[in-house]
C-alpha cells in the first residue's frame, strides 16, 4: 500500500493509476496532480469525467519537466526509507538525513526531553548555516507511540560535506540524544 507509483511521465504525457488502492489518501494525492479531476460517485471513481477502474490512464500530453544537470542533487529529496525493527515493526527515515534525535516530550520522566533534542539539533543547524549548507528539519514517527524522531536533511549534493562537519562536531561536543544517520 505504501510507496506505490501513482503517476509517471511517459513520452506521450502524464499517466496516473491508483495501484489498486481506492483510498482517500490515494485520491487526495492524485487530485494534487495537474489535469486530474477525480470524484467518487456511488463508490465509483470518475477521472476527468469518465468512470475509472484505477488502471494506468493518460491525463495530459505535457512533456516531462526538464531538470538541468546542475540542479540534480542540489534540490531536497525528502523521500523516506523503511527501517525495520523486527517483524512488522519499524519506522520511516528520510533517505538523506544527516542526523537525528529522539523526542519523548516534556514530561518529568522523559528519557529524551524535547528541549535536549532540539538544543542538540540546533547546534548542528548553526554549524550547517556557517558552512552555507541548506537543511530541513523533518519529524517522523517511531515504533514507540510516545516518541518521535527529528532529523536534519540536506540535499544529496551536500550530504558528504555535512557528514564531515558532523563527525568533527560529535568528536568535540558532548551530546546526549544526537545521533548520526
Amino acid at each position: 500500500m505504501f510507496f506505490n507509483k501513482i503517476a509517471e511521465h511517459r513520452e506521450d504525457g502524464l499517466y496516473v493509476s491508483n495501484c489498486g488502492y481506492k483510498t482517500r489518501t490515494t485520491a487526495e494525492r492524485l487530485r494534487a496532480l495537474p489535469n486530474v479531476s477525480l470524484v467518487s460517485k456511488k463508490g465509483k471513481w470518475i477521472l476527468n469525467g469518465e468512470e475509472w477502474d484505477g488502471g494506468w490512464r493518460r491525463v495530459n500530453t505535457n512533456a516531462q519537466p526538464f531538470v538541468s544537470e546542475f540542479q540534480i542533487g542540489s534540490m531536497f529529496d525528502l523521500s523516506k526509507k523503511w527501517v525495520s525493527a523486527g517483524g512488522y515493526h519499524g519506522y520511516e527515515e528520510p533517505r538523506y538525513a544527516l542526523c537525528g534525535a529522539n523526542d519523548t516530550g516534556m514530561w518529568d520522566d522523559s528519557p529524551c526531553p524535547t528541549e535536549v533534542s532540539l538544543r542538540e539539533l540546533k547546534a548542528v543547524e548553526q554549524m550547517l548555516k556557517q558552512d552555507k549548507i541548506p537543511f530541513k528539519f523533518v519529524t517522523c514517527n517511531s515504533t514507540n507511540v510516545f516518541c518521535v524522531h527529528h532529523y536534519l536533511v540536506t540535499p544529496p549534493k551536500h550530504l558528504n560535506r555535512a557528514k564531515e562537519l558532523l563527525d568533527k562536531h560529535l568528536a568535540n561536543t558532548e551530546t546526549r540524544l544526537l545521533y548520526k544517520v
